[in-house]
């Protein structure tokens, strides 16, 4: 065992009586555990919100979507969705209609935006676990159904159980027509029954309505044309490599967007809260370390009779520092270890045991999810944190105390 570690490690575990110095090592470590755990914790908190938001716009955002550059609609005679579908990678092909109509309930109207989907949307996004309130589908028997977010049912007071005899009204501004001349001939009017409610996030709940693809293009007049392509990679496949893969078989003409990129602002918003908490707890743990200091100089100042006994006996002033370089760095090293090991303790429990409940809200419990990448940032910064807090007092005493 290198000598300089032996001694370091007896100073910091000896088995004498408990010593004011031995005491503060022991608090300085509680002190870097306890930042440490905290930062696992917070960051892990960040994770999980930010998998929650990527899951709930997963349900009407696909993975990627290919969106016309030059016009709002395209026709599937320049873009065959079958090309798209041969693409490695992608397991689901889709097309889609968005556009915003007027939406009208009894004395209650609104804008909402229109969201015509093929029959094998509702399975594929999931939707049918979001809904609260009557049921996730497109068609009862063969009658065209719309399912739309509780924002938007609570602004129409729309009532579900009177639809069958009292329907949603949606109306829509014929292409080429101007509403300022006449109004009744400048719309397309159609009736639809709301067969269910979701509840997603504010963004869905409060303005989608999503309807079959073939009543949408009858309400628009988007005969053979369509808005975007919503694509669904496999399980596994590089979100990357595919969306390249699909921009160069659409070419120019077109754009290939990931859900991250459609969403950028959310996404963005959610990193920089996280790393802004980030360094607000890297500043914590700078002032943490102020303890590794006290006990470093009091350690040293005891340890002086030491010091002079070793320089009697021929070791050298680097010698020297690395004992009680190497006590800061064991003090530091430990409390990162029992921090991280206690901070994960805290995630697996949360994930398993739901320590943290959310009355209300759309999860039941709080999301926590660890990163790899924030393991190496976090111990990063704790080694970072020690050497500094070990270099100063180090130097400085050892230099007087050898008097060199």
């Amino acid at each position: 065992m290198d000598l300089s570690f032996f001694i370091a490690k007896r100073y910091l575990f000896s088995k004498k009586s408990l010593s004011i110095i031995t005491i503060m090592s022991m608090i300085s470590m509680l002190v870097v555990a306890a930042v440490t755990m905290a930062m696992v914790v917070i960051l892990s908190a960040f994770n999980g919100i930010e998998s929650l938001i990527d899951s709930r716009y997963s349900y009407f955002d696909s993975d990627l979507s290919v969106i016309p550059l030059t016009n709002k609609v395209f026709s599937t005679d320049s873009l065959d969705c079958l090309d798209l579908q041969n693409v490695e990678g992608v397991r689901h092909c889709a097309l889609s209609i968005e556009e915003r109509v007027f939406a009208q309930y009894e004395d209650n109207q609104r804008i909402v935006i229109l969201k015509g989907v093929e029959d094998s949307f509702i399975s594929e996004s999931g939707l049918d676990s979001m809904i609260i309130d009557g049921e996730a589908r497109l068609y009862l028997e063969d009658t065209p159904q719309a399912v739309i977010g509780i924002g938007v049912k609570y602004d129409l007071d729309l009532r579900l159980f009177e639809q069958v005899f009292n329907p949603l009204r949606l109306s829509a501004v014929i292409r080429g027509k101007e509403l300022r001349r006449n109004l009744t001939e400048a719309l397309n009017r159609k009736n639809i029954p709301v067969a269910g409610v979701f509840t997603i996030n504010i963004d869905f709940d409060s303005d989608y309505v999503i309807v079959p693809l073939k009543y949408a293009s009858d309400l628009l007049e988007f005969y053979n044309e369509y808005s975007t392509v919503d694509i669904r990679i496999k399980e596994g496949a590089d979100m990357e490599a595919v969306q390249a893969a699909l921009q160069e078989v659409v070419g120019e003409n077109y754009r290939v967007r990931s859900r991250l990129e459609k969403n950028e602002i959310i996404y963005k918003s959610n990193k920089t809260e996280k790393w802004a908490t980030f360094l607000i707890m890297a500043f914590i743990m700078l002032i943490a370390t102020f303890n590794i200091i006290a006990a470093l100089t009091l350690l040293i100042n005891e340890k002086r009779h030491d010091i002079a006994v070793l320089t009697g006996m021929g070791a050298t002033v680097k010698s020297i520092r690395r004992i009680f370089f190497l006590e800061g760095a064991l003090i530091n090293t430990i409390g990162a270890l029992v921090g991280m090991v206690l901070g994960l303790l805290f995630v697996y429990l949360q994930q398993e045991l739901g320590l943290i409940r959310l009355e209300g809200g759309l999860v039941e419990f709080y999301p926590v999810e660890m990163e790899f990448t924030d393991f190496i940032a976090i111990f990063g910064l704790v080694v970072f944190c020690g050497i500094l807090s070990s270099i100063a007092p180090v130097r400085f005493f050892t230099r007087k105390y050898a008097s060199i």
